[in-house]
């Protein structure tokens, strides 16, 4: 194991840090505004008038050919219009990417992006339009009023309307073979909302409870994509037994090896999947690119025709005329590949512990290394499960808070920074980023310091005393021993594990790490059997008030160890698991309270309420966050924000407007 960075490594690695960052000559920042709700507002903002609508060359053949409508007639009556970061682009090109799934964008999810009702900003913490050109929350914020943009149109040319959502809403959510339990996100207080028709582009939720400006944070993340907030009701009612006869529609599923109408349904209406490529090609979109091929080593996207945003020109984005996402097997050969040169953009599955090799190879690979920073508040948190019941010794030992601070302060984070981050990470507990409002210092730096004389001393105070070998001794006279199973993939995982398990040998607790599979991982958390693991702390930026899973039982999934069982007692309304201890239960009364506060005032008071438990009790343990990450991009692939945060808070490029990226001639 590497211990730390040689000195002349070290001075090597600052001097191409600099260089990366005083040589970008032409990368910038995000543009303030980075959009305009409409041409208009365009006009009023800055005096300039947008009085023709232009379109990409390929796209003037198809119409000249009698294959397209004018781009006049394929734009809403108001399209979106996006502010280029460095300026108007060129039309033309292809972006090559990897990926290691025949069904997933991967790299390519840089480029193809989301496309939501609302959306995230630039800055990662505000709601703008997006598909909805505006909302209104009335009725002390139980009514939530959304209205779409008129003459908006998917990438067949259909139309995009009300229709759209209520399919989603009433033929998927409330239908019981595809949505066998419902979405406790649209059921405040346990009583789903409904969805009302207006008009064709106005529709109206309505809540039991003033849920509305809760809501409406949800829709700006992954709540009001395709597929979870909306589907083309002319595309996918073809596989639903309320428009095709149910004879017909098992009919058609037997013949492509399904059993039930659902599973034939979920076939082609995955629009989720993969970012998108989990559809067949020539499934309608709202995304820049529509899929239209795919094999076995390669993806095929290509520029939505109907696309329905311009620049500051009237150009219609995106500029970029396809995407092609080419299949390898493993991640160190996506790594390879952008080494070699031989990707417009890698980010997804990019490492800072080959930056050296990245920023070695610019030149000759003809990229640049950008350096965002990743949206984790911790790139490793460990969770001992507390709610653990094959051994009720170990169990206790868990729960007992001084035995997580012994943990916290055993960890050598300092250490962990210079070695795999070149001393630009920050040592940290998992809580929210700086830019969040619900950040304090104080959550940060709980039991972070090095102080491995304390932790021994909380140990004894314990009574786990050493034994001859000079591991501790649990209660019941057997040694310490504990098993941390986890999956490598994202941060860092493996390599400060080795670290970490190394400084909790020194105070005498032995741990036995196993990598596992996610499908293991997976099976043996709801299954309540392992008994310590690890995830990257996400959810600290801008999804901290809607999924605070870290320090809220509030999610009964794979990634969340540390009260798999009295997570489940929440999600089952107690049908199943275990009740939790009473500061536990505060803290889900915290957040319920925080999802229907009309005051974002008295909800950042709340979130910090929890947040402030969790630097009392260290339900996981932090090491470092803040971490940058390294982002290559080819040298002429232009309009790309110098620095940015990136995850899936920010659901990676989402903010950043992908559709203006662009190859400069």
């Amino acid at each position: 194991m590497r211990k730390y960075l040689g000195i002349s490594s070290l001075l090597l690695v600052v001097m191409l840090i600099f260089t990366s960052l005083t040589s970008s000559s032409f990368a910038q920042k995000m543009p303030n505004p980075s959009q305009y709700n409409t041409p208009l507002d365009y006009q009023r903002a800055t005096g300039k008038r947008i009085t023709k609508f232009n379109e990409a060359p390929i796209l003037t053949e198809l119409v000249k050919a009698g294959k397209l409508p004018p781009v006049e007639k394929r734009l809403p009556t108001e399209p979106l219009v996006i502010v280029p970061v460095e300026e108007v682009g060129q039309y033309g090109g292809t972006a090559n990417v990897f990926s290691t799934s025949p069904t997933s964008y991967d790299e390519g999810i840089y480029l193809i992006s989301f496309e939501g009702l609302v959306k995230l900003g630039p800055d990662a913490t505000s709601v703008i339009p997006n598909i909805a050109k505006s909302w209104r929350i009335t009725d002390g914020g139980k009514t939530l009023t959304i209205v779409l943009r008129k003459g908006i149109k998917w990438s067949t040319g259909a139309p995009f309307t009300a229709d759209d959502i209520l399919f989603w809403w009433e033929d998927v959510v409330l239908n019981d073979d595809l949505t066998p339990v419902k979405p406790r996100a649209w059921a405040p207080g346990g009583k789903l909302m409904t969805v009302e028709k207006v008009d064709d582009y106005t529709i109206k939720m309505r809540f039991a409870s003033p849920y509305a400006p809760f809501a409406l944070l949800m829709m700006a993340h992954a709540w009001s994509l395709q597929g979870v907030g909306y589907y083309p009701k002319h595309y996918s009612k073809n596989f639903h037994p309320k428009y095709v006869p149910l004879d017909e529609l098992n009919k058609r599923a037997k013949s492509e090896g399904f059993n039930n109408w659902w599973e034939l349904f979920w076939k082609y209406n995955s629009f989720l999947g993969g970012g998108g490529a989990g559809v067949e090609p020539g499934a309608p979109t709202m995304q820049a690119f529509m899929l239209t091929k795919k094999g076995t080593d390669f993806i095929i996207a290509e520029r939505n025709p109907y696309y329905w945003k311009i620049d500051i020109a009237g150009n219609q984005l995106p500029y970029i005329d396809r995407v092609q996402v080419n299949i390898v097997t493993n991640t160190e050969v996506q790594n390879m590949k952008a080494v070699a040169g031989e990707a417009d953009l890698a980010g997804m599955q990019t490492m800072m512990e080959n930056y050296t090799l990245y920023k070695e190879n610019e030149k000759r690979g003809n990229y640049r290394v950008l350096l965002w920073q990743r949206v984790q508040g911790t790139d490793v948190a460990y969770q001992l499960n507390l709610t653990y019941t094959d051994d009720l010794v170990l169990r206790d030992i868990f729960r007992d808070v001084r035995f997580r601070k012994a943990l916290s302060l055993a960890i050598n984070r300092d250490e962990i920074n210079q070695a795999l981050y070149y001393g630009m990470a920050t040592p940290r507990q998992a809580c929210p980023i700086p830019t969040s409002p619900y950040f304090e210092e104080q959550f940060a730096n709980a039991y972070i310091r090095y102080d491995p004389k304390e932790a021994n001393r909380l140990l004894d105070e314990m009574g786990l005393k050493r034994g001859p070998d000079g591991y501790r001794l649990r209660p019941d006279g057997k040694r310490l021993e504990i098993t941390l199973e986890y999956v490598q993939m994202e941060t860092p995982k493996r390599q400060t594990t080795e670290f970490v398990v190394r400084y909790w040998d020194a105070i005498g607790i032995k741990v036995a790490v196993k990598e596992v599979t996610g499908e293991l991982q997976s099976t043996r958390v709801m299954a309540n059997k392992m008994q310590m693991s690890l995830w990257h702390a996400d959810r600290c930026g801008f999804l901290f008030p809607l999924e605070p899973f870290w320090w809220v039982p509030m999610r009964y999934q794979w990634e969340v160890n540390w009260c798999p069982l009295w997570a489940q007692w929440y999600t089952t309304g107690g049908k199943a698991g275990e009740e939790p201890p009473k500061e536990l239960k505060r803290l889900i009364d915290l957040w319920e309270k925080m999802k229907v506060t009309t005051s974002e005032k008295e909800r950042i008071r709340l979130g910090k309420e929890i947040l402030k438990s969790n630097a009392e009790n260290l339900w996981t343990i932090g090491t470092v966050g803040l971490a940058p990450h390294p982002v290559i991009v080819r040298t002429n692939l232009r309009n790309i924000p110098e620095k940015s945060v990136t995850g899936w808070d920010t659901l990676w490029s989402y903010p950043y407007n992908p559709c203006q990226f662009f190859f400069k001639k």
